[in-house]
This record gives structure tokens, C-alpha cells and sequence, in this order.
């Protein structure tokens, strides 16, 4: 009998290793599409802004941003800002990646990308975007940040 329940007990570990690999490619699968899905949202807002079409890329900020900044005031500045960039030549991920907690943010599905970027303007020019998925399940700027040396 000991033999027989010992059989059963590597067994039974066994089909619970099985499933606990079974839900961790799974959440992996999803990271991978989330991460994707979050990447063509950030690529199609920069291209809006640097395409000068302001409103298609307000409307895809997070509804925390746009209760900071009223749509005319960001269109302002966004296009001040793309103006002291100037055009743009080329960009590249250089990395992205997924949580789903952030100090000081409420619990959710959050992508970081990390873009270097060549504008007409600047040099050493690196974009970070804050993707945030809402509760349509719609990825969302929540953040835009740069860093950049000026041309001389």
C-alpha cells in the first residue's frame, strides 16, 4: 500500500507541475501580446504628433492626462515642442516591457517603451512612453518623456 500511494503522490506533483507550466507560458503568451498590442498604440501616437495631427493623438491619452491638460493647451504645447524638435529622421525600440504595478499608480496592465529617436534638431534623443490599458481594455498614453542634447 505504501508503494502504490507513494506511485500516486509523484503523480499527483507531477500534473500540478504540469498545470503551473501550462499558466505561466500562458502568462507569458499574454505579456508577449500585450506588449505588442501596446507598442503599434505608442508607434501610431507618435506618428499623430509628428504628423501634426494633435487631436487623434489627444484622444489617445489617458483620461488622467486629459484631466490635467484641456485639449487646446496640450495641442499648444505638444506642437511647440515638435517644432524645437524638428523633423523626424528615424526610430528604434530599444527596449519595452510589462507591469502590472508602479509606485504611486493604481494596479493595472502597464508597458514601458524606450525609443531612440533622430530628429532634425537634437542629438542623444531618447523617448519613454507609459502605456496604460483601460477598462475597454484600450491601450492609453498615461506618459511621454524625453531626453535630448540640442544641435549646435
Amino acid at each position: 500500500m505504501q508503494i502504490s500511494m507513494f506511485t500516486l503522490m509523484k503523480k499527483l506533483i507531477l500534473i500540478l507541475i504540469s498545470i503551473i507550466s501550462m499558466y505561466s507560458v500562458s502568462a507569458q503568451k499574454y505579456t508577449d501580446t500585450y506588449i505588442k498590442d501596446a507598442n503599434k498604440v505608442a508607434l501610431s501616437w507618435l506618428n499623430d504628433i509628428n504628423n501634426k495631427e494633435y487631436e487623434d493623438a489627444y484622444n489617445l491619452l489617458s483620461k488622467e492626462v486629459k484631466v490635467r491638460y484641456q485639449k487646446e493647451i496640450w495641442t499648444s504645447l505638444i506642437n511647440d515642442l515638435m517644432l524645437e524638435f524638428g523633423d523626424l529622421g528615424s526610430r528604434n525600440v530599444e527596449q519595452k516591457y510589462f507591469q502590472s504595478e508602479i509606485e504611486g499608480m493604481e494596479d493595472g496592465f502597464y508597458v514601458f517603451i524606450e525609443f531612440n529617436s533622430q530628429y532634425e534638431k537634437t542629438t542623444k534623443h531618447t523617448e519613454f512612453l507609459l502605456l496604460k490599458q483601460n477598462d475597454k481594455f484600450k491601450w492609453e498614453i498615461s506618459d511621454y518623456n524625453y531626453s535630448f542634447k540640442a544641435k549646435e
